[in-house]
């Protein structure tokens, strides 16, 4: 009886799920909206949203025409041919042989990105004490009427995807001081919208942007993550992804790229982040239909993660990071030199912003002329002599410009705590300020290891021919040296820069090992459990503070 029962009502519900699909009621998806920005050629727009299954609906735009039918999952999707870019709006109506009609007004054909992560990419102008130059960065807005902004609301988890969202903190929107400089965390993102004005300006701005701000503070990749790319690493997760990121691929939307900025919640998950993090992107490539997405990302900032083991764990944690660059066309930016050491949520998304945009000027618009690409270790070998070991580092060829330089430039020499209390500048150690209480691990001073993970402090000095970094220790008798660190730390000191003044991105690597991913095994040895406590990262979730 019992079984018959459970059945007979699993039978209902899946009756009367079928039944909602056919018999619901016309709409649009609420992803999209008037005054928003639509992909522009070579890519099709997708426009979509629900309705009765097998009902067909027609899309008018202009002299346009077009017909498409709902699907048996009462999903109706119709591509749009290819537009140029174009300041002048347009409206997109609808109508349906369910007699459902509908409409989006004030159209423009541009260039779409995606933004989210954690709370850097959540935080907006106003949150904190304000992000850099607050008052005259949001007052700018106003001149620019052609990129249009959406916030996704928080506060939304699903373990299944969502076609729809449950929340919205921010309809489509034309930028304005109105707009960016709403109430703090709940708005648009700062680093979003710089990101979205440096491309704008960038183009001369005859191409209309679109800013799509999807972020919650606290959170870890896994959320992120859909199932599929949950699976190739072992992770659970998902939730956000089925409720804030599975609702665009429902079209799919059609964008040029994506930013992300996030990595401090898995501090101290450093291996299975190298894994699942490269797998996020793959999987949103795969979902949105464009394998070759442009991706940029930004390396968690210099912070007070703590002493010892939570300082190495941070260092780890941007390292792994860095296993995204196997990937083809992802671009980096970094934070490690504009950080705030009591503070997790630096005010500078100045910098953070303009090398994200540079590195998608250079890949996704081909141009010239911007400093983009961050010297990433490449390569290393060790010479002996006695018992002074040197490991020799070389970078990703054309990373380090005509030469590195110990010349910082002026955001790397900034006050460590922007003039609020006791301070360093940014590239410094932090154990010259008494106050802090930190001790030499938070500063990723070089060091030279074994096969154990025994250490010893070295020294750091540029290769003679300015494009490599020489690691240098007197080590005990038989100490075998196995592999090199630079920066492995809370806040590593950015001692060495390129010529274009971008910083020498911090590694753990493997002598002998080329390129990223031979180096990323080293992680696995590592301890894999998160610095914060379940309380803290729900607390930080609860504030929007992380």
């Amino acid at each position: 009886y019992n079984f018959q029962f459970k059945m007979a009502a699993r039978t209902l519900t899946v009756l009367l799920l079928v039944s909602c699909s056919m018999a619901q009621a016309f709409n649009v998806s609420n992803t999209l909206g008037d005054d928003m920005v639509l992909q522009r050629a070579p890519q099709s727009a997708v426009v979509w949203g629900f309705d009765s299954v097998g009902s067909t609906v027609t899309t008018t735009m202009g002299a346009v025409v077009l017909t498409t039918k709902t699907g048996p999952d009462g999903v109706w999707r119709q591509a749009i041919p290819p537009q140029k870019a174009s300041t002048t709006p347009v409206t997109i109506t609808f109508s349906s042989t369910s007699g459902g009609k509908g409409s989006l007004s004030n159209i423009l054909f541009g260039d779409v990105f995606l933004c989210s992560g954690q709370s850097n990419m959540q935080y907006t102008p106003r949150s904190m004490a304000g992000m850099n130059n607050m008052t005259n960065e949001i007052n700018a807005a106003n001149g620019y009427p052609n990129i249009k902004m959406f916030t996704v609301g928080q506060k939304t988890k699903s373990n299944v995807p969502l076609n729809s969202l449950a929340t919205i903190e921010q309809t489509w929107a034309t930028a304005n001081a109105t707009e960016l400089g709403g109430t703090a965390w709940d708005t648009f993102s700062a680093v979003c919208w710089l990101f979205g004005r440096n491309i704008h300006d960038a183009l001369g701005g005859d191409v209309p942007i679109g800013l799509v701000s999807n972020n919650w503070g606290g959170t870890p990749v896994q959320s992120w993550s859909s199932a599929a790319a949950l699976k190739k690493c072992n992770g659970t997760g998902a939730t956000l992804y089925n409720a804030m990121i599975h609702p665009y691929v429902v079209g799919p939307m059609a964008l040029k790229g994506a930013t992300w900025y996030q990595g401090e919640a898995n501090v101290g998950q450093a291996a299975y982040y190298a894994c699942q993090f490269p797998a996020m992107i793959e999987g949103w490539r795969a979902d949105f239909q464009v394998p070759d997405l442009w991706f940029g990302f930004v390396q968690i900032a210099g912070y007070d993660y703590g002493n010892g083991a939570r300082s190495v764990a941070a260092g780890d944690l941007r390292w792994a990071q860095i296993a995204a660059l196997e990937l083809p066309n992802v671009g980096l930016s970094t934070a490690i030199d504009t950080g705030d050491f009591k503070n997790i949520h630096p005010p500078d998304k100045q910098n953070v912003a303009l090398r994200l945009s540079n590195q998608a000027l250079a890949a996704i618009y081909q141009m010239k002329g911007v400093e983009t690409w961050f010297p990433v270790y490449h390569n290393s070998t060790l010479t002996m002599a006695g018992n002074m070991a040197t490991v020799t580092v070389y970078f990703t060829p054309g990373t380090t410009g005509t030469g590195l330089t110990t010349t910082a430039p002026p955001a790397a020499t900034q006050s460590t705590t922007l003039g609020k209390g006791p301070d360093v500048d940014r590239n410094k150690c932090v154990t010259e300020v008494p106050a802090f209480n930190a001790d030499p691990t938070m500063c990723g001073y070089p060091m030279l290891y074994d096969a154990t993970g025994t250490a010893v402090n070295a020294t750091a000095k540029i290769t003679g021919d300015g494009h490599g970094v020489e690691i240098s220790a007197v080590v005990p008798s038989g100490f075998q040296v196995k592999g090199s660190s630079y920066g492995r730390a809370s806040w590593p000191m950015t001692l060495f820069f390129n010529s274009e003044g971008l910083p020498v991105i911090p590694w753990w690597a493997e002598v002998g090992q080329t390129g990223i991913a031979g180096n990323m095994k080293l992680l696995s040895k590592q301890k894999q459990t998160s610095v914060f406590s379940a309380e803290e990262l729900k607390q930080q979730q609860s504030l929007g503070s992380l």
